[in-house]
């Protein structure tokens, strides 16, 4: 699994082919593996792949652009009704993200993850676009596709980030 982890980028350019549902089936279930906050389980996920819904999606959060190009996307939303308070939800969906992001490598994917909140503005402009209950903030969307760009890997790992307490 360490090599998805150091493989793992955001990909931004996506070839235009669409997503075979047992990858996509794979991606999801490593994110309903993620840990939760007193085993809430308290996100919920749409899968995007109406494509004028994904190219629209730049209207709603500037940084989307990868949209255009993406076959698909999954909003990340966490479940008021599962968990309290939102701080929760937010490091229960993140786990999630992070096992998506992970997965998709496994599976031959990239993705790039988005979010949405913590900005109101994002929040109101996801739940109206996408009619979405009261109940479910939307944390992030994720885009997910087979990548159409490479980049050098980065090797993130920073000595002077550490510290012990002894």
């Amino acid at each position: 699994m360490l090599k998805e982890i150091h493989q793992r980028q955001s990909i931004r350019k996506y070839q235009k082919k669409e997503i075979e549902p047992k990858k996509l089936q794979e991606v999801l279930k490593a994110a309903m593996n993620a840990p939760t906050a007193r085993n809430a389980q308290s996100w919920r996920f749409m899968v995007i792949t109406n494509r004028e819904a994904l190219n629209s999606m730049s209207n709603l959060q500037p940084y989307t652009n990868m949209m255009k190009t993406a076959p698909c996307a999954i909003m990340v939303l966490g479940d008021r009704n599962a968990s309290q308070p939102d701080e929760y939800l937010y490091c229960d969906c993140s786990a999630a993200i992070e096992n998506m992001c992970i997965e998709a490598v496994n599976q031959g994917l990239g993705t790039c993850w988005c979010a949405i909140g913590p900005s109101p503005e994002r929040i109101q402009n996801f739940k109206e676009y996408y009619h979405i209950e009261e109940h479910l903030l939307p944390i992030a969307v994720v885009a997910i596709g087979y990548p159409d760009e490479t980049k050098p890997l980065a090797d993130r790992f920073d000595e002077k980030k550490i510290s012990y307490f002894r």
